[in-house]
């Protein structure tokens, strides 16, 4: 008895997995993006300004992204430190009432 022979259609399914693990494996081995850090995102505030609004367009899925995150902490520094050198507040004194004259 031959037990070299496979049955009928065994062939083209072996055809099919090798395709899979072929295609499977060329895109585990993609690049991945490199992500940009808390003080590049500090530094160039246009950078900052764009994936803030691409992270805000689409929060679903790039919520939980490294540059998500990142430009969101960035932000929050940079927000923190523009307040902390604005001048103080100044609170303009009261108008002074009108007077009703007596009839």
């Amino acid at each position: 008895m031959n037990m070299s022979r496979f049955r009928p259609g065994a062939t083209s399914l072996r055809s099919g997995l090798r395709l899979v693990v072929a295609t499977l494996s060329a895109v585990g081995c993609a690049p991945v993006p490199n992500p940009r850090n808390v003080a590049e995102y500090r530094a160039n505030p246009a950078l900052r300004a764009r994936d803030l609004a691409r992270c805000a367009n689409d929060p679903g899925t790039l919520r939980t992204t490294s540059d998500c995150a990142n430009a969101r902490t960035a932000e929050r520094l940079e927000s923190l430190g523009q307040l902390r050198s604005l001048a103080p507040l100044s609170v303009p004194p009261p108008a002074p009432a009108a007077r009703v004259p007596k009839e």
